[in-house]
């Protein structure tokens, strides 16, 4: 039977956990990686990269999580689905922590050169996709990819790249998005796209900036669910991907 996974922080609020399950998706969540700070330790988009057909982790997480990582793997493979392991070993300073942190979109990958996983790197080039360097280390937590052409962030320095790139940027205004015990999170973190929706962990209609958001998600063909009440949570993305049981 074909269903859809969702991987997401083990700290997402239960309510959000629930609704997800409710809506029929398979909920996996990822237990916290020791070598990284409090705040991103369980997020996704630190410890889990989709790329092609890989989906790609580093080989000391995958021991720490092995139970989780096998339940995914015995899931994604009958999709055609691989699970990468690479030598990179997580730290929690930055940029050490953010090895994994990639944002694709479209034939371009968006990461920071210095600290990208060289394995991430390689592999992007051999899909034929166009390494774009930036400064931010976390691309994938501060955008929110809404298509291959249109996305949502509060970074400045994202979206002028992203725009000199081609891409259709709605600029939002910062904060106003929880990630303790940081003064506030990023978009890209606290949201996941999937047939047509944009499931938030929170109610963006709480954010200032929900007109803007509300506006770019239609403007793709998108049709917000929020997950619970209350102010938006960064948990580092939620990554849907095909699986089979």
């Amino acid at each position: 039977m074909k269903i859809t996974i969702a991987v997401t922080d083990i700290r997402t609020p239960p309510v959000c956990l629930e609704r997800l399950s409710l809506l029929g998706f398979r909920v996996i969540t990822l237990p916290p990686c020791k070598n990284l700070s409090e705040a991103v330790c369980s997020h996704t988009d630190m410890l889990l990269l989709s790329l092609g057909d890989e989906l790609i982790t580093t080989a000391e997480y995958s021991e720490e999580a092995d139970y989780v990582l096998t339940e995914i793997w015995s899931m994604v493979k009958g999709c055609g689905r691989r699970m990468k392991f690479t030598s990179d070993r997580l730290l929690p300073e930055y940029p050490m922590d953010c090895r994994l942190n990639a944002l694709v979109m479209g034939d371009r990958i968006y990461l920071r050169e210095e600290s990208a996983s060289e394995y991430v790197k390689a592999s992007a080039e051999a899909l034929g996709l166009t390494v774009v360097g930036v400064k931010q280390g976390y691309p994938a937590c501060t955008v929110l990819k809404l298509s291959d052409k249109a996305c949502i962030t509060a970074d400045r320095g994202m979206a002028r790249v992203l725009r000199e790139n081609g891409v259709d940027v709605t600029l939002i205004e910062e904060g106003h998005i929880d990630l303790p015990p940081h003064e506030y999170g990023f978009i890209g973190g606290c949201a996941g796209v999937h047939d047509g929706c944009v499931y938030f962990v929170g109610d963006p209609r709480l954010h200032p900036s929900y007109e803007l958001i509300d506006a770019a998600c239609k403007s793709e063909g998108l049709r917000i669910v929020p997950l619970g009440g209350g102010v938006l949570r960064d948990v580092g993305g939620i990554l849907f991907t095909e699986g089979e049981v």
